[in-house]
């Protein structure tokens, strides 16, 4: 990126707005099925970690506030045409109308209060997908029958396709929560943040787990995005001639920059603590050390610190240079963008490289 003081604080200005617009942007999904349908499981699945409290009976207290999870906000709701939801006034409600998407869920089979909101959601251009859950135990049963999993698979698909033909859903997909790389997951994801526009679907995708190559790719365009501005931000600093202030704003920002590349890639603590119950213990060791080295090199204060220090030429540079009048400050600010990318692109580089290898390790489960 080119500095020159005039167009340098208008570019600075979008890209920290641009920031900003992700960090507030937020992806309103209902979640609708009866009761031990694996509503909750399926909202860890997609998360990457273990933010719905799973059970066999209805686990939400107040069904109105959502589980958050960064800017997934996901509503877990009943089923309607039930005593407390009639079917009626079920969409005024609990303002499905405000949602982004919404996903019907089911352990078997679509019923006819499923069918009826299916309806209404679609009449009022909501998008629709349609989600059959526990698929490892349905195959896990076929294959005691003698039925192989690609059988199963396609009987269970085509019944269902069956059953919703004249629905205008966005598809029907097969999942298991306890292998979110294998079935369907990855693409209900792919399709859901294909419907998204701007920054809600920037959010999603930097929030969802990695089920797919395909999500892992379009995971580095956004951590690419938000490096460069965190860079900005770095940048701007470098215009800001208070002498000794600038060092610890740079702390401050890679310190939330490296949080933000680990949430985009899922080696934070609470999702690590998701992965690890589902890798075999081999992979879960492997990845854990991968994980510290991670933390130890970017992980808080000092570590920046220390990268800061193997850049000390350019840092002392750019401290200099804010003392040289007019042009003094766009050398400045020019350095701190550089200097933040150069770090920030390496924590890309090294988190990719986790996530990739966590991936692997879970299609290797997968497949065997």
């Amino acid at each position: 990126m080119e500095f020159d003081k005039l167009g340098l604080n208008d570019v600075l200005k979008k890209l920290k707005e641009d920031l900003e617009s992700f960090k507030n942007a937020k992806i309103k999904c209902g979640i609708i099925g009866r009761s031990g349908t694996g509503k909750s499981s399926l909202i860890n699945a997609i998360a990457g970690e273990e933010v719905a409290e799973v059970g066999e009976i209805e686990t939400t207290m107040n069904v109105k506030e959502p589980i958050e999870h960064g800017g997934l906000l996901f509503y877990d709701l009943p089923g309607c045409s039930t005593t407390n939801f009639p079917k009626e006034k079920y969409i005024e409600e609990f303002n499905i109308q405000d949602f982004d998407c919404v996903i019907l869920v089911t352990a078997d089979r679509f019923y006819e209060d499923d069918l009826f909101l299916m309806q209404e959601l679609i009449r009022i251009k909501k998008p629709v997908y349609a989600v059959r859950t526990k698929m490892d135990f349905s195959v896990d049963r076929g294959l005691k029958r003698g039925v192989n999993e690609r059988e199963t698979y396609g009987i269970i698909f085509n019944n269902l396709t069956e059953m919703l033909k004249g629905y205008r859903v966005k598809g029907i997909y097969l999942t298991s929560s306890d292998y979110p790389s294998e079935y369907d997951l990855s693409r209900l994801l792919e399709d859901i943040y294909s419907s998204l526009n701007n920054f809600k679907k920037e959010r999603f995708i930097a929030d969802i787990n990695i089920t797919s190559e395909t999500i892992l790719l379009e995971k580095r365009k956004i951590a690419d995005k938000i490096v460069s501005r965190y860079s900005a931000l770095a940048a701007a600093n470098g215009l800001n001639p208070i002498p000794g202030l600038d060092i610890g704003v740079d702390v401050t920002l890679m310190i939330a920059m490296s949080k933000q590349v680990q949430n985009i890639y899922g080696i934070n603590t609470e999702q690590q603590e998701y992965s690890m119950q589902l890798l075999d213990k081999k992979s879960a060791k492997f990845i854990a050390t991968k994980v510290l080295q991670y933390t130890s090199r970017y992980g808080g204060k000092e570590a920046i610190m220390v990268l800061l220090k193997k850049l000390g030429t350019t840092l002392a540079a750019k401290t200099a240079s804010k003392w040289v009048p007019f042009v003094g400050p766009i050398i400045a600010a020019g350095i701190g963008f550089k200097m933040t990318s150069w770090i920030g692109t390496d924590m890309i580089k090294d988190a990719e490289e986790i996530a990739h290898e966590t991936f692997n390790s879970f299609k290797k489960i997968e497949t065997t």
